[in-house]
């Protein structure tokens, strides 16, 4: 079954067999929110409606204005949004729940976002995943093009127009 983060508002698989109780607590792995899900409820609106899986982005930047400013310019693509603070976190996420789409700021704690770029793109089972780096301060020609080389697809500087955001994740989505 799938439950929605209320939160966060990312969607994820369940199995309700694998819980003890009727309303079991749940900890989302984007956002870590923790909420109950009323599984008698939950079972009833799975089976009436199932729609077409949505795609889904994960946002990456370890202000968390930024990556809920970054959800509110996108919230209007079909598209289900996870969130983390650092490269850690992020490359968890990226292996259990292999998002088609990762918009991830260069300068993070723990684990760079250069250094991110290069582990997802070594792991093979990764490949499809897509990758726009974003910095606001990293944008000099070498930093953009050391991102390029260790596999991002996109760059886009910091200082975007929400349009322009917008048009780079919608032409990653699509291709």
């Amino acid at each position: 079954m799938r439950i929605d983060c209320p939160n966060c508002q990312a969607r994820y698989r369940f199995d309700p067999a694998r819980a003890s109780k009727q309303a079991p607590r749940i900890k989302c792995p984007g956002c870590g929110h923790v909420f109950r899900v009323d599984l008698a409820d939950a079972v009833e609106d799975d089976a009436a409606a199932s729609p077409a899986p949505r795609k889904k982005c994960l946002i990456v930047d370890d202000s968390r204005f930024f990556r809920e400013l970054t959800g509110d310019i996108l919230k209007e693509l079909e598209v289900d949004f996870l969130f983390a603070g650092d490269g850690e976190e992020a490359l968890t996420i990226i292996r259990d729940v292999r998002p088609e789409l990762v918009l991830l700021d260069l300068n993070l704690p723990k684990k760079n976002g250069y250094e991110l770029i290069r582990e997802v793109r070594a792991d093979e089972s990764l490949r499809q995943v897509r990758l726009l780096a974003m910095s606001g301060v990293f944008r000099k020609s070498e930093e953009i093009g050391e991102a390029y080389r260790g596999g991002a697809d996109d760059f886009i500087g910091k200082s975007f127009k929400p349009e322009q955001l917008l048009e780079r994740v919608k032409k990653l989505l699509e291709d």
